[in-house]
């Protein structure tokens, strides 16, 4: 059975069983590695990783929306400025990398943008109506992202579509190196390659990045890591053009 088969099948085994929806079945199953009895007895034990375990006020969710809604806003949504406001009371900066999961959680379609229903849905199932709780869980992403390679390889690849500019197929370059230090730099800087990458692009390449190269850096990254002087690297392999071009500018560098 593949990875993401036996995934599903934990996924749905663990909503027979304990009767959550499959967000909350999802964020349990992927803290415990997908391990199915761990997942059940975390849920057991630890009401906090679910919302279904102890009542969350959605009427504080809302109350907490509207607290910091700004007069222009559209109806029901968060403006910049109103994000930015609830990002300082969350005590969350905007070069923190908790604050990409954290917008996948709460269903932002667009940096620093998001909606009442989302929100509220969001926070419910994360299980947090107040501005501590709400801290609280912050802390509990960052985890998930630090320790959970599948739950930062989802974030990450998710990160995509949520940055680039509405209506666009690639991320400017410049928005694309910036993502990847944050994402990536506290895993992957020691081994040289996330800056030489962003050298080749900068001096060389001078392209937006489409999704297709977004998505394979991290597979290319994770290979990095294990053969950090590229001597396995196949250029007949799937990577894309641009990944076989710094293979060939980083060979010329060290040569």
């Amino acid at each position: 059975m593949s990875s993401s088969s036996s995934q599903r099948a934990a996924l749905t085994q663990f909503m027979q069983f304990t009767q959550t929806p499959e967000r909350t079945a999802k964020k349990i199953l992927q803290a415990n590695n997908w391990n199915l009895e761990l997942a059940i007895d975390s849920y057991y034990q630890n009401p906090s990783t679910s919302s279904a375990s102890g009542p969350t006020n959605q009427s504080a969710i809302n109350a907490i929306f509207d607290q910091f809604k700004q007069p222009d806003d559209p109806p029901d949504e968060f403006s910049i400025g109103a994000t930015m406001a609830y990002f300082e009371a969350l005590g969350l900066q905007l070069d923190d990398v908790t604050l990409i999961p954290l917008s996948k959680a709460l269903g932002s379609e667009s940096m620093g943008e998001f909606k009442r229903k989302e929100f509220t849905e969001g926070w419910l199932q994360l299980g947090a109506d107040s501005l501590p709780k709400m801290q609280d869980k912050l802390v509990e992403l960052r985890q998930s992202l630090d320790t959970n390679e599948e739950y930062f390889k989802e974030v990450y690849k998710w990160a995509f579509g949520w940055a680039k500019p509405a209506g666009t197929k690639a991320l400017p370059l410049e928005s694309a190196t910036e993502w990847w230090r944050l994402l990536l730099q506290s895993r992957f800087g020691d081994n040289g390659h996330l800056e030489r990458w962003t050298e080749f692009l900068t001096e060389r390449w001078k392209k937006s990045i489409p999704k297709d190269t977004w998505n394979m850096f991290y597979e290319f990254i994770v290979s990095a890591k294990a053969d950090p002087t590229l001597t396995g690297y196949d250029e007949n392999g799937s990577y894309p053009s641009t990944i076989d071009a710094y293979v060939e500018y980083y060979r010329n560098l060290e040569n």
